[in-house]
């Protein structure tokens, strides 16, 4: 079972008593407010959805590091992700290794020559294909790689040209590990978001709103 929590991100809410002392560390050192303010409620979300699930404080909480600056949870079986876009954040969370995205159109961007140059030949030939869709087809392959990439630790560059049609999705070269059970988020508006889970078996998706 994976739990996504969908969080707005242009609410006024108590967030500053949700935050970390990393939390409140990264924060001071975004220069642009916005930047700030989307942080920082997205980060203290994801701490009180956290905490509630553990039974602790969000300033107690037992986070650490990998070597890549990966945040994870010790001593416990609960793996997270986070991701945002534009005023909307997504936490996702699983007894496995999982990866989550969000995105939304992005003004200046041509999703055509973004599948052309970094997807494979099928997937840009899909995207070409899909008409007045085609932005709305791009962004789904790309959070559902984006998505298998954090599943797996590891960079984008690595990912781009991963085929991740199906629920199954194989990585053929081999660097990214793998497989990766996928699927879909049913957000809505213009965002589209995927979650991936480490291993090939399959696990339901429920989907909540953090913010009310």
């Amino acid at each position: 079972m994976a739990d996504v929590w969908t969080v707005r991100l242009d609410v006024a809410a108590p967030a500053a008593r949700s935050l970390t002392a990393d939390d409140r560390r990264r924060a001071s050192a975004i220069k642009d407010p916005e930047t700030r303010r989307r942080f920082v409620v997205a980060h203290a979300a994801l701490n009180a959805i956290l905490a509630d699930l553990l039974g602790v404080r969000p300033q107690d909480l037992p986070l650490d590091r990998t070597p890549r600056g990966r945040p994870f949870l010790t001593g416990t079986p609960v793996h997270f992700s986070l991701a945002h876009a534009g005023e909307l954040a997504l936490v996702a969370v699983a007894g496995r290794e999982l990866g989550v995205d969000v995105d939304h159109p992005r003004p200046g961007l041509d999703p055509r020559q973004m599948a052309a140059r970094f997807f494979t030949a099928d997937e840009a030939s899909e995207v070409d294909a899909a008409g007045t869709s085609a932005y709305r087809r791009y962004l789904r392959l790309w959070t559902r790689k984006e998505a298998c990439v954090k599943a797996a630790g590891s960079r984008l560059a690595l990912g781009l040209r991963l085929p991740v049609a199906g629920e199954v999705v194989h990585d053929p070269t081999g660097r990214l590990g793998g497989p990766f059970f996928v699927r879909d988020l049913p957000i809505v508006g213009d965002h589209v978001g995927a979650v991936a889970l480490a291993g090939a078996e399959p696990a339901a998706c429920r989907v909540h709103s953090f913010y009310r």
